[in-house]
């Protein structure tokens, strides 16, 4: 199937997903494990702008601003985020920014976001898209910012017998990655601290938390989130709230 099939699959499966509410996965509660980062994120740091990439019914970007983290959530289906409205005002979310935005065409400025958060938005992009929607990321997250992302894994359910990392399933097009996908996609650019396959129930998942590489801000940067990637006083590296894991299986990044 070629680019231009794939691309319009995905927004007339989403178009109707989003207008029947009837589509497989979670609408309110957050992935356990993205809500998880987002809290040790937290302490690294305390005030930080945080870009949520196709939010869907923006279940986590109502999560990050429940934490008052400045959100801004995008998404490409208009009644994808006329519901993520409604759901945010709800559970009383207040000051998310919600926009109709192309993860391949960002126009934000340059390094104004501290993170980037991507749960199920990279596994819908074609391998061809997969270095524009690289560069978007990296563009618009800052220096040493921090960048959390969930895909598909080999072991997702609609991938079980499929000779293929990729097919359109159920109207969508989808595709799962390998650990070294990930690596080689983003090791240059980014600083893999965590990555890890989920297992048991919700089996089917890669979870990364990755830093981009770059110079580490200023002294005088560093006490303002909002100025650049801050940490707390007397916080020196990630590792002091990274140390213990929840997940079942753990991946060496390196």
């Amino acid at each position: 199937m070629g680019m231009r099939s794939a691309k319009q699959a995905n927004r007339r499966y989403f178009r109707q997903a989003y207008r029947s509410g009837q589509h497989g996965w979670e609408v309110e509660q957050p992935l356990p494990y993205a809500v998880d980062f987002l809290r040790r994120l937290k302490h690294l740091v305390p005030v930080a702008r945080l870009l949520d990439v196709g939010c869907g019914e923006g279940r986590h970007a109502i999560a990050a601003a429940l934490m008052d983290f400045k959100v801004t959530a995008i998404d490409y289906e208009l009644l994808a985020l006329r519901r993520a409205r409604q759901f945010a005002k709800r559970r009383r979310a207040k000051g998310i920014t919600f926009r109709k935005a192309d993860v391949l065409r960002l126009t934000f400025s340059e390094s104004c976001f501290d993170i980037v958060l991507d749960y199920g938005c990279l596994h819908h992009q074609k391998k061809s898209d997969w270095l524009a929607y690289k560069g978007n990321i990296v563009r618009v997250l800052r220096p040493r910012g921090f960048y959390v992302l969930s895909v598909f894994s080999r072991a997702f359910p609609l991938f079980h017998g499929s000779r293929r990392p990729w097919h359109i399933a159920q109207g969508a097009y989808r595709r799962y990655f390998t650990r070294r996908d990930i690596l080689e996609l983003f090791g240059r650019e980014f600083e893999v601290l965590e990555l890890a396959e989920e297992e048991g129930k919700h089996a089917g998942f890669w979870h990364a938390l990755m830093r981009r590489r770059g110079e580490p801000p200023s002294p005088s940067s560093a006490s303002d989130g909002a100025h650049g990637i801050g940490l707390r006083k007397g916080e020196n590296e990630w590792t002091s709230h990274f140390s213990s894991r929840p997940w079942k299986r753990m991946i060496p990044s390196y």
